[in-house]
Formats: C-alpha cells, structure tokens, sequence
C-alpha cells in the first residue's frame, strides 16, 4: 500500500473544518499490524528485469514494469494473514498512456501552429486535473484488493477542483501559510472518497495538528539554514581570510563595474552551499511535515463499523531512511535504489496497525461492478511527468 487508503465523502458540519469520528463498538479492538515480507533482493531482481527491458523496448516495457512493481509490493505486503493484490494489467496502463501522448502531441502542434489555442488548451487541462485525478484513484483503487475485496473511490469535480487546484495555489501564494489547510481538506477528500467493498472511510485530521507540525518543520527549516550559513562562512573564510557577509552584500549592492567586484567574488565562492542549504532545508522540513501529516491523518482515520487505523512512524527515523536512501543511490550510481525503496516501504508499512473492531469478516462483501478506464490514471502521470520536465 504506497498510497493511505481513502475513504468516503467527509461531512463539513464543523465550523472548524473536522468531523467526528464513528463512535467504535464497546469491546475492545483487536490489534492487527500490517507486515511486509518483501526483501530487496528480491525486488532488485524485478527492477533490474524492468529497467532492462524498458530500455530494450524504448520504454514501451514501462507499462509492464510498472504494474509488475505494485504487484510485488502489494503481494509481499499482509494484513491478518490476508495478502493485497493488485490486478491491472500493462496493456490498460499502455492504451491510457499512448491515447495521453497522442493528445500532448496534438496539443503541441496545434500550439505550434497557433499560439493562442495552446494557452486555451493548457487553461482546458488545469480544468480537467480534477477529473484525471478522480479518474487515476478510481482506477488504482478497483485495480487493488485485501483478502479477494476490491477498494473503490468516489469523488466529485468541485471538491477535487478545491483540494488539488485551488488551496494548493492558495498555499503557495501564502508561502506555505495554509499548507496545513490544504493538507486537511486533502487527506479529507481522499481518504473519505475511498471504499473498502461497500463500506466507506472516513478522516478528520485536527488542523490544530497540522499547524504544529508545520511550525517544527518550518523551526528546522530556519536552524538548516542557519548551519548551511555558519558552513558558507568557513567555506568562504578558507578561500579568502578577509571574506566577510557584510563585505559581500555591500559588493552586491554596489553599483556593477566592468570587472567582478570582490563582494561578487565572494558570493559566487559560497553561492553553491548557500543553494545546497535551501535544498536540504526545504527537503528535510517538508518530509518532516509529511511525517507527521501522515500520522495526524491516520490517526483520525476510520472504517464504517468501528475499524480504525494507527500510524507510529518517528519522523526523524523516517528522515533518516529517506535521505539516507538518497545518498546511498548516487553513490552507487543507482544501484542501491531497490534497497532504498524496500527499506522505506518496510518501515512506513509496518508502522501502520489496523484496530479491528469485531465483525471485520461482514466487511468481505460482494465487489463492485464498475471498471474505471484507465486514460485518467496514465494521462495525470504523464502530464505531471512533462509538466516538472519543462521546468
């Protein structure tokens, strides 16, 4: 399970955004953890086959890969001794992504041809997000499965357009401001749009949470940056004794001369570990905040009857195995990837406990008949993939 699983439409009583949990039934619930008997061996055998492959087919074996990934993670994955399963296939991930570049390359033709309508276009595409992200969860919710039980998801156009357009760009504009806004009303929609069979989730992460959460990350956003600056002073000190910040801003700020100024100079001698420290301090503080966004938001999660989940993951445990991980792979020129990726599946799932309330078996109930398609799923992921590539 790479993805929290999402449940059902969130009720918007509250005046302060959260709703209430379903009360659970009087007897206590029974602990069961979510396992994970993959090894990276195992899945560095799969990866290598898929990269291999997809280089030998000029990636048309992406499709392929792709679904054999998520069903290794999803088979190797157990919960009450029941394993997950995921049943798409590569020719529906490769009829959605061919019918996806067909209309790009229109797209890009026509914009060729006449400027204006590719304005138009791209204005018609960030409309139609929402739907290719209904489209995409609907999809990679019926494609997966716990003890022979189809997940499912049930969104709506306004409220996708709101959770995935509208306070993100919010958010941004406010720097990060309303992140924690944005996060609830996401995790909401998400999470209360998905089904287990017929039976829903609900969520109601305390926003109060979340802005605390943002407040340390944003505490260590500052003391990286902080240290990134103290490092930038010792680097710029040993490759000139006199260099000082001071000196420096006054050389940016004066008036440009025909040869560099030694403010310039000193600037350009530390401008790489000061680009560095932004890097690693924005990295770390957003993975810090999704750690903790991730608990909030399955900590207040629920199924219809009782169930609930919990999520211990340590988010400085969690930091340790991203960044590590990271690092690990550019040593290795990539090698190291399966291991990195496995190790942080491993930990996140298997912080995960489903407190089952009795009666978890009248759950297992008939699937649902609808076969979303799978263009919206594959036509997002591509467009999101060109989108962060012409930048």
């Amino acid at each position: 399970m790479s993805q929290i699983p999402s449940p059902a439409p969130a009720d918007t009583r509250a005046a302060n955004g959260t709703q209430p949990l379903p009360s659970a039934p009087d007897e206590a619930p029974q602990a069961l953890p979510l396992q994970f008997r993959g090894t990276a061996r195992d899945y560095f055998g799969v990866w290598v086959v898929n990269v291999l492959l997809t280089l030998c087919t000029l990636g048309i074996w992406s499709a392929w890969a792709k679904v054999r990934t998520l069903r290794w993670f999803h088979g190797h994955t157990y919960l009450a001794g029941a394993g997950f399963d995921y049943h798409a296939t590569g020719g529906q991930i490769l009829k959605g992504r061919l019918l996806a570049i067909a209309i790009i390359v229109g797209v890009s033709l026509i914009g060729a041809v006449w400027p204006l309508a590719e304005r138009l276009i791209s204005l018609f595409i960030l409309l139609a997000i929402p739907w290719l992200v209904n489209a995409s969860l609907g999809f990679h919710a019926y494609m997966t499965s716990w003890s022979n039980v189809r997940f499912g998801f049930q969104g709506s156009y306004g409220r996708a357009l709101l959770a995935f357009v509208v306070l993100p760009l919010i958010s941004i504009f406010t720097l990060g401001l309303l992140t924690p806004l944005a996060t609830q009303q996401l995790a909401r929609y998400m999470v209360g749009g998905h089904r287990f069979g017929h039976a829903a989730f609900f969520s109601a992460p305390r926003l109060g949470a979340l802005y605390a959460a943002l407040l340390r990350g944003m505490g260590i956003f500052i003391v990286v940056c902080l240290a990134g600056i103290l490092a930038a002073q010792w680097v710029g000190q040993a490759a000139n004794p006199e260099f000082s910040f001071t000196e420096m801003l006054q050389g940016l700020t004066s008036p440009l001369h025909r040869h560099p100024s030694p403010g310039l100079r000193m600037f350009l001698s530390v401008f790489p570990v000061l680009l560095a420290t932004l890097y690693a301090a924005l990295i770390i503080a957003t993975l810090y905040y999704g750690a903790c966004a991730h608990n909030e938001i399955l900590n207040r999660c629920a199924l219809q009857g009782g169930h609930r989940l919990r999520s211990a993951v340590t988010p400085w445990r969690y930091l340790w195995i991203i960044l590590s991980g990271i690092v690990a792979s550019i040593l290795t020129l990539g090698l190291a990837y399966p291991w990195a990726r496995v190790r942080q599946y491993r930990y996140v799932t298997q912080r995960i406990t489903v407190l089952a309330a009795p009666g978890l078996d009248e759950f297992v109930s008939q699937q649902p008949a609808h076969v979303p398609g799978a263009f919206g799923a594959e036509f997002s992921q591509l467009e999101g993939f060109a989108g962060v590539s012409a930048l």
